[in-house]
């Protein structure tokens, strides 16, 4: 396993960078995870379609702690990449 970690200042381009990396590493068969951390919560969006998916905070203080599974947390988007924010 390999992990990559990208951070910097805020409006320097990390999500848009970090999305085009995961979807060129789907494109050669790899397996990806991308955990975004950002408040913003985008950092996955245009992975899956555009939309803000809701972050694992959303759906704990929603269904409850002790209800959660994984596939409300994680989504799949472009190229199988799997998907989660974090905030």
């Amino acid at each position: 396993m390999r992990q990559i970690a990208i951070y910097g200042k805020g409006g320097i381009g990390k999500s848009t960078t970090t999305q085009n990396l995961t979807a060129a590493l789907s494109t050669m068969d790899k397996r990806i995870l991308q955990i975004g951390c950002d408040p913003k919560a985008d950092s996955t969006r245009m992975l899956v379609g555009g939309v803000r998916q809701p972050t694992v905070l959303d759906t704990l203080r929603e269904v409850g702690t002790e209800n959660v599974t994984l596939e409300e947390v994680v989504h799949t988007g472009f190229g199988g990449i799997k998907c989660v924010e974090a905030p």
